[in-house]
């Protein structure tokens, strides 16, 4: 049975304002303003389910190559969401902020110092935990963690991955349990990608902005019917192999042949795309049975509504 305990921390990969604001025929820039209301659900959603951390990624450090107009705009309006009147809103409500990403001379000096300034506000604060990814690259974070082990000549049968993570931008965020997505993508982005090995990865076709409370319990709803397995065995997974099998594959169906496993992620460091690999597999699997319990119910149903009385 799938627990209902709440995820400690979830992370979000917020996307699609670029696409909300193009369906409506109006400039990308418009669509990260429609976003901030997005910003107050997902923070409003974790308070109410009780979440300790909540990981944004607002800014990557590959989103340097878009639009410079844009790039702009992302800088200094999103990080104003997180600075001033909305800082002390968060800090009346016992939110932390912790900025998670690199220094950059191309970020305004204004910019860094009012989040830097918010993280002194908010940081005795423990409600909930506020990681804004800024300037963050999942990769170079890998990186720099490898390039501080070997700049302090840590023994390398010392190195490991407890050790690994202390070395890491910031040491105490804890294992995603929950990464959610929005606006349809199905792919991790170079978010996170150490925290996410175990994480279980809800996609929804809701563009960010459009993103509000409800859409947040239905995540952790989706969250709560998985099995977290951690790479060891399920006793139910051995009562449902020795069940009759309640449905048989549809057409169209994906089966094991299929579905991607850790080769698919070869761009990933090794370890890591062994973990990611195992979770994704087993997620697909999940999911597909499923969506062929969902079909066959409504076969069944279907069947009985068409005979006659």
């Amino acid at each position: 049975m799938a627990s209902r305990t709440p995820p400690r921390h979830v992370a979000c990969i917020m996307d699609g304002n670029g696409r909300w604001a193009q369906h409506r025929g109006l400039e990308r820039t418009q669509g990260h303003m429609a976003a901030l209301a997005a910003l107050d659900a997902v923070v409003d959603g974790a308070l109410e389910q009780e979440i300790e951390w909540l990981s944004l990624f607002a800014f990557s450090t590959e989103n340097w190559s878009r639009p410079e107009e844009e790039v702009s705009f992302l800088v200094n309006f999103l990080a104003q969401h997180f600075i001033g009147r909305k800082a002390q809103a968060m800090h009346e409500r016992g939110v932390r902020l912790r900025v998670l990403g690199g220094e950059d001379a191309r970020i305004p000096a204004v910019v860094m110092d009012g989040l830097r300034a918010t993280e002194e506000l908010t940081r005795d604060n423990s409600t909930l935990q506020v990681s804004l990814a800024f300037n963050y690259g999942g990769r170079q974070d890998l990186c720099e963690a490898a390039q501080s082990l070997v700049s302090r000549r840590v023994p390398v049968r010392e190195i490991t991955p407890e050790i690994f993570a202390q070395h890491m931008r910031l040491p105490e965020l804890p294992d995603v349990d929950l990464l959610l997505r929005t606006g349809g993508e199905h792919r991790l982005s170079n978010f996170l990608l150490w925290h996410c090995a175990y994480a279980e990865l809800v996609f929804l076709d809701v563009l960010w902005p459009d993103f509000r409370v409800p859409h947040f319990r239905h995540a952790l709803e989706l969250y709560h019917q998985r099995r977290r397995r951690f790479g060891t065995v399920d006793p139910t997974d051995a009562a449902d192999a020795a069940a009759p099998a309640a449905v048989t594959s549809a057409p169209g169906a994906p089966g094991p042949s299929t579905l991607p496993g850790s080769s698919g992620l070869l761009g990933l460091p090794t370890a890591i795309a062994s973990h990611l690999g195992a979770t994704l597999w087993g997620g697909l699997k999940e999911t597909a049975r499923f969506t062929l319990q969902q079909l066959n119910a409504e076969a069944a149903q279907s069947v009985r509504s068409d005979r006659p009385e």
